[in-house]
């Protein structure tokens, strides 16, 4: 069902994108984001349970304008009542998605979307040690938890072309994380500077110099959902105030 999927996507020349819509797997009801917009999409989720691993790859057909910018993203879901290692084997099932997202990638991007217990981190450490190799066909991104780019940093330097912080959600730290990024306009962590992960419908946190702005939807995107980000929210990429209306959310 992965290579439907991607048979599905016409040819197309990538231009740079300051707004990314992520677009889980579910049916897509838009073919054409507005300018300047592109598309993170699920292109494969690895399932750990334990020691073990399953990878499932996308199931609905992307249909999207030629000329869009378009970055496979990698989930890797946990499963709460059988916490995993990470260990090696499942390392390379993460890996090994993570090459095919490549392969597909016609933006010289990949995402991996991943949340990690403490246990794991090290782990995780060992897992983006391993990619290295990788960045020299494309670009790694990830997503972080926003406390990890606040006031829990453990990501080392250097292994990420990209980090997104994820500032919606945030749990009972969510008034602390938003009043220091009130203050100061940006992550405290330099490397989570440059990329925001949003909410449509819950107010962005106020921030400076972002290059570009990752959008969940908690259902599937619409046009006028579509609409809302070209009506409420300006190109201009630092423009992420409290006054903006527009976040999703991914299941």
């Amino acid at each position: 069902m992965a290579e439907q999927a991607q048979q599905a996507l016409p040819p197309q020349a990538s231009q740079p994108a300051r707004t990314l819509l992520w677009v889980w797997d579910r049916p897509q009801l838009f073919t054409s984001p507005p300018a300047g917009t592109g598309i993170a999409y699920l292109h494969a989720t690895v399932r750990l349970s334990g020691t073990q691993s399953r990878t499932a790859w996308r199931q609905w057909p992307l249909r999207i304008a030629p000329g869009v910018t378009l970055i496979p993203v990698v989930h890797v879901s946990l499963d709460n009542l059988a916490p995993s290692p990470v260990d090696e084997a499942q390392q390379q099932a993460i890996g090994a998605a993570l090459d095919h997202a490549a392969a597909h990638s016609r933006s010289g991007w990949v995402q991996l979307d991943f949340e990690a217990r403490r246990s794991q981190r090290e782990a995780y450490v060992a897992l983006l040690q391993r990619l290295q190799p990788m960045r020299a066909r494309v670009r790694l991104s990830a997503t972080a938890l926003a406390s990890w780019c606040v006031g829990d940093p453990w990501l080392p330097a250097g292994l990420l072309d990209e980090v997104v912080p994820m500032y919606f959600r945030m749990g009972a730290e969510s008034a602390r994380i938003r009043q220091r990024l009130a203050a100061t306009g940006e992550a405290p962590v330099a490397a989570c500077r440059d990329a925001a992960g949003l909410l449509l419908g819950e107010p962005w946190p106020a921030l400076k110099n972002v290059k570009r702005r990752y959008v969940f939807h908690t259902g599937a995107w619409k046009n006028e959902d579509l609409q809302k980000l070209r009506t409420e929210n300006t190109d201009d990429p630092n423009n992420t105030t409290d006054t903006n209306k527009s976040r999703d959310a991914k299941q």
